[in-house]
């Protein structure tokens, strides 16, 4: 062991911390394996933006009140601030004791904002971007996901549509308002600087009640997760957050479809891929966008998934910025350099299936995984 910086690990959409869902974790084996290091779980909000995302973990990490930013909060429409952590995770946080982050899905592009927003001082603590020792991405949402277009983000914008058939944002609206106000001690949306979104008052009827849940400018923006998984989102977000020279990168991309021979198309492995993501992984698969994102754009690099994001997305940010890559890595740490791109494939594995639903078979293979990703991060230098 070369380090002993702590690890924080980070959930994707509609994840949540330790403390919550009866105690099933959504690490997985993650928990269960031996870790050389200090290794801690962040919950944030499962339904926000990474600009949010990334001031609850700054809370979590190093304790005190969730700042969200006067400007931000401002044109997002909710308060400036939000929970208080009395006890942060590591205390002795700073540039000469930094940490590791790995982020699951909405979880990359949450860390990679998260060390952009230390690179900035937004907290105003001192902080800068060699506070973070490594950044790894576990089926990382680096370059936006395909899938949110299926679901109702707007192909011309990225923005959650109001219209027939929108899927996602009514979906999004119908959760927090069922199972926010009655089950958040089971499973908390970490909503409550959007004060339109708290628990149904005491004289307020239920359509009313609902109503102001629909109307939250929670949905009306850039200020959620539906924009911030869209292309357009990631587009800007590459531009403006840098790949840092004294940063360690890594992505592991997740993959569970094969190809139709002839046409090209990628279709979820046979009866492998879990049913709740074969059939976006279907769409992912052969979508055809008319338009392109940017130059270059090619609808066939899209297509191979792993039920939720395009591989794609996942390898490094390439849409836009200026992006260093080193390629593949092995196993071997000798090799890797600080301030570049290191990727590899975990072929066989569906989005889900890293994190807290394996297959029965998947089960070692995914203590394995996480034994090694570890100890990979306890040596570097």
């Amino acid at each position: 062991m070369t380090n002993n910086c702590p690890i924080v690990l980070v959930h994707g959409l509609f994840g949540y911390g330790p403390d919550e869902m009866l105690g099933v974790s959504y690490w997985g084996q993650a928990k269960n394996v031996h870790c050389p290091l200090p290794l801690f779980e962040a919950s944030v909000g499962p339904i926000s933006s990474s600009h949010d995302r990334a001031c609850e973990l700054f809370a979590q990490i190093r304790g005190g009140q969730v700042d969200y930013g006067k400007e931000h909060s401002e044109q997002a429409g909710h308060t400036q601030t939000g929970r208080t952590y009395t006890n942060g995770f590591y205390r002795d946080w700073s540039e000469k004791n930094p940490i590791h982050l790995v982020g699951h899905s909405l979880g990359g592009p949450t860390i990679r904002m998260f060390q952009y927003l230390l690179s900035q001082d937004f907290w105003g603590k001192g902080t800068n971007e060699r506070w973070i020792k490594s950044i790894t991405g576990i089926s990382p949402v680096f370059n936006g996901a395909t899938l949110c277009y299926w679901l109702g983000c707007s192909e011309t914008d990225g923005l959650v549509k109001e219209r027939k058939g929108q899927f996602l944002g009514n979906l999004l609206k119908a959760l927090v308002a069922i199972m926010g106000p009655t089950f958040s001690r089971v499973y908390d949306f970490d909503l409550k600087h959007w004060e339109d979104l708290g628990p149904r008052r005491r004289e307020e009827s239920i359509p009313a009640f609902l109503k102001r849940v629909e109307i939250s400018r929670l949905f009306d923006g850039t200020d959620n997760a539906a924009y911030g998984l869209s292309l357009q989102c990631l587009l800007e977000q590459n531009r403006m957050i840098a790949t840092f020279p004294d940063t360690y990168y890594f992505s592991y991309v997740t993959e569970q479809t094969v190809i139709i021979p002839g046409f090209g198309y990628h279709v979820p492995v046979p009866i492998k891929m879990n049913w709740f993501l074969a059939q976006g992984s279907w769409y992912m698969g052969k979508k055809t966008f008319t338009k392109p994102f940017y130059p270059g754009f090619k609808n066939a690099d899209w297509w191979e998934n792993d039920g939720a994001v395009s591989s794609y997305s996942k390898m490094f940010p390439r849409i836009s910025g200026d992006h260093p890559v080193a390629g593949a890595f092995s196993d071997s740490t000798d090799s890797l350099e600080p301030g570049r791109w290191y990727w590899q494939y975990l072929h066989g594995f569906d989005h889900l299936d890293i994190v807290m639903m394996p297959e029965p078979w998947q089960i070692t293979k995914q203590r394995a995984f996480y034994s090694d990703l570890f100890f990979r991060l306890s040596a570097l230098k």
